[in-house]
């Protein structure tokens, strides 16, 4: 997943023409740092990912590679059990689901932006972390 949103920064920033050393400078990172995000050596942060969206004047989305049409969709059987499993396994984590869905009206765009992208970030780390513990063979 780092490596596409990288790649996907990558596309943006030289589409509109500008080197690391142009982006790392608005976002008062160093060329080095950008180049290790691109790479996807070192995933941003959510809040990075926000910063690098702004300059670049583009949706979160764009980067994410996640279509901007889309709002909502149906879980299906796999996401179900996904979430069902998730839950089994951490209690504390049904409850957080259950309160954000008591207060899914009163999220604004931007919460609802806020979250999905650290979801998204959170599962690719945790798939990213989980392949190399079964490479390891430390699982």
């Amino acid at each position: 997943m780092a490596q596409s949103i990288g790649a996907n920064i990558r596309a943006k920033r030289r589409s509109l023409g500008l080197n690391q050393g142009d982006l790392a400078a608005r976002l008062g990172l160093t060329q080095a740092n950008v180049s290790r995000i691109e790479a996807g050596a070192k995933g941003p942060s959510g809040e990075m990912l926000l910063n690098i969206a702004r300059e670049l004047g583009c949706d979160v989305r764009e980067l994410l590679g996640v279509e901007q049409d889309v709002k909502t969709a149906d879980l299906d059987d796999d996401a179900k059990t996904f979430v069902l499993n998730t839950i089994k396994g951490d209690p504390q984590f049904g409850t957080y689901l259950r309160s954000f869905a008591k207060d899914a009206d009163n999220l604004t765009e931007e919460d609802w932006k806020f979250l999905s992208v650290h979801l998204k970030l959170a599962l690719g780390y945790a798939a990213d972390a989980i392949k190399a513990r079964h490479l390891s063979g430390n699982f």
